[in-house]
Order: structure tokens, then sequence, then C-alpha cells
């Protein structure tokens, strides 16, 4: 009986260690409150991600609407709406769409492409890729469809028409163009200015 008993409370450490690991994916660098420290680099509570005494966590394993900032024995909570994004420790930006973490494919471009990866879709499915877009950091997320592009840019028929004789499909809209390092949107965009 008492064997029993150790076993179950291993198990449940483990478990313990598990969700822990699981729960915080990646170390984050800091987060940026506003569009406006974004485009000027002001990092809130940069870490330099060697600071043991200050965390960042995203609280994504339970879609928590709330980020922890962890600052030696002290706790805040900021809430992902209230939050533009975050850097990581790997360098790269996302923005937060409500609780969601839309990953910036193209920062620099005028129409900004983010890719949110749905880890855990419906059994049976692979991983699933959901395509946003804004057009530049101080302007709402939507989903990249044909559609809502063309309605971003109701005056621009060129445009409309670039759309329509390249893309098929809402997926091909995030297709990049590797001899001119840039996504064919933009590229079809400047083109429609010019004339």
């Amino acid at each position: 009986m008492h064997t029993k008993q150790l076993k179950l409370l291993f198990t449940a450490v483990l478990l313990i260690i598990s969700f822990g690991l699981f729960a915080q994916k990646e170390r984050v660098r800091g987060i940026y409150r506003t569009s406006e420290d974004f485009v000027k680099g002001n990092l809130s509570f940069d870490n330099n991600c060697n600071n043991k005494n200050l965390r960042i966590r995203l609280n994504d394993f339970f879609s928590k609407k709330y980020i922890t900032v962890k600052k030696g024995d002290s706790s805040l909570k900021y809430m992902k709406k209230d939050i533009f994004g975050y850097r990581n420790c790997k360098n790269d930006f996302f923005r937060f769409k409500g609780k969601i973490e839309l990953f910036l494919l193209n920062a620099g471009e005028q129409i900004l492409i983010y890719k949110h990866i749905v880890s855990k879709p419906p059994t049976g499915r692979t991983n699933v890729t959901n395509y946003y877009f804004s057009l530049g950091v101080n302007s709402p997320v939507q989903t990249l469809t044909i559609k809502n592009l063309k309605n971003a840019f109701p005056a621009n028929s060129s445009f409309s028409n670039f759309i329509d004789e390249n893309f098929k499909y809402n997926t091909d809209l995030a297709a990049f163009d590797e001899i001119k390092k840039t996504y064919r949107i933009n590229l079809f965009l400047n083109e429609s200015l010019v004339k």
C-alpha cells in the first residue's frame, strides 16, 4: 500500500514539473505597451534574456487574458488587450489580438502579415496556420482574405485587379517573393500605386 502512494506522489510531481515546462513555451525578452513603443524600440521590462530576477509569463497554456511580469518578489499583471506585443529571446516579434499571439513576418512593409499557428486543432487534423494583416502597426489586425484586402483599399482598383489576377485562394496571399525578399501583396500594392 505504501509503494502505491509513493508511485502516485512521484507521478503527481512529474506532472507538475511537466506542466511547468509546457506552460511557458518560450522566454520573453520584453513587452511593447503601445504601437509607438514598438516603432521607437522602447521595450518595457527588457531582461536581455539573462536577468533571472525578471520573468515575463504569457500564460498561454490556459489562454489567460493577461501576462504576468515577475520582478524579484513582486508580481504584476497586464491585460493582453492593453499591450501591443512582445519580443522573445530569439528576437521575434508577436502582436496580441485578443488572447492570441500573432507572429509578425514582415516588419517594415506597408501591409504587415502575421501568422497564428493553431497547435491543437480538432482531432485528426494537422496544425493549421491562420494568416492576418494590418496596414502598418497602428491599424487593427484583420484576417488575411481576398475580400478584406480589397476592402482595405476600396479606391485602388489596380490593386484589386492584381489580387484577382494573381491569387486564387486566401492562403496564396501569404506568398513570399524569394528574389525581391518581400511578400507578393506588397509588391502588387507598390505597382498599383505607381500606375
